[in-house]
């Protein structure tokens, strides 16, 4: 008995909660993957999958095995692809969903780098706040910024992005902003992409919190129009650093409060199943990742 061959169809229908799409997509019936997990089940002597008329749930047992079958299936991908790496060409088409301003400020720089070095590669790039399906709407993997929701897509973390408070001349003028209470009463542009609450921000200096208690002036679901509009003299924003870094080297903005800590965000690589990850995908990650550590040097 094959058993990681049953621990393959496990952890395919345990993803999917359907014998009937695990079945197509590993291109077997399904009467074959319920015997697959009932010999598994048999195999290890517990029950995996919990079953009823309305459908089924994984069992505690279940939910831990699959993690850990994933884990191994993973390893075992990475290993094969290693091996094919070498022999394969960096050539063909890759999809990609990535939000508006990191990729306007930050991925466009890598692109350019990375288009050079491999030329026969076809990049289609799709600019979105939005969380896109990857399966359904047929992306390769996507680049998303901050805490990342339950899912059963694969998170590879690729960097991080420190978050900051600014603000131009005209509105800062000769106050003095020394510390989270001098912003009391403060107008506040809030980039409704960031979680949290509307009218607070938090920030840390010597492991201590703060909350900053400001007056919201404008909503806005974009890093880069905040940055603008604070430019103008609207109000304060609380932006990603590469947001508002060519506004803050021009010195259309300022840093407030830089001894104070708003946090970093996380950048990850996500993709639907890392055993069907290409060579090409792959490779984009590796560098990237290590693109956004040069950046941060």
């Amino acid at each position: 008995m094959d058993k990681l061959n049953l621990m393959n169809s496990f952890v395919h229908v345990a993803e999917l909660k359907s014998y009937t799409a695990a079945a197509a997509k590993l291109n077997k019936t399904k009467a074959l993957m319920s015997t697959h997990v009932r010999q598994l089940e048999e195999v290890l002597d517990i029950r995996l999958i919990s079953r009823s008329t309305r459908g089924f749930m994984l069992t505690e047992a279940g939910m831990s095995y699959y993690h850990q079958a994933r884990k191994i299936i993973d390893e075992i991908s990475e290993l094969e692809a290693g091996l094919l790496e070498g022999e394969q060409q960096m050539a063909g088409r890759l999809r990609l969903s990535v939000p508006n301003t990191f990729g306007e400020r930050v991925m466009m720089g890598f692109m350019g780098e990375f288009m050079q070095r491999y030329p026969k590669m076809n990049i289609e790039v799709m600019l979105a706040d939005q969380f896109v399906d990857l399966i359904n709407q047929g992306f390769d993997l996507a680049i998303r910024i901050g805490l990342l929701q339950d899912s059963t897509m694969i998170a590879k973390e690729i960097g991080q992005s420190k978050t900051v408070v600014v603000a131009s001349r005209k509105l800062l003028g000769d106050g003095e902003f020394h510390s989270p209470d001098d912003l009391k009463g403060m107008p506040m542009i809030f980039d409704t992409n960031l979680r949290g609450e509307r009218q607070r921000w938090t920030c840390y200096n010597d492991q201590q919190e703060y909350v900053l208690d400001l007056r919201p002036a404008v909503y806005i679901n974009s890093a880069s129009a905040s940055a603008q509009l604070a430019c103008s003299g609207v109000g304060f924003a609380l932006c990603p650093y590469f947001a508002v870094k060519e506004y803050l080297e021009a010195g259309q903005l300022e840093l407030v409060l830089p001894e104070y800590q708003f946090g970093y965000a996380p950048i990850h690589a996500v993709y639907p199943n890392r055993q069907q990850l290409s060579v090409r995908a792959r490779q984009f990650i590796n560098e990237f990742a290590e693109y956004l550590k040069q950046e941060d040097e």
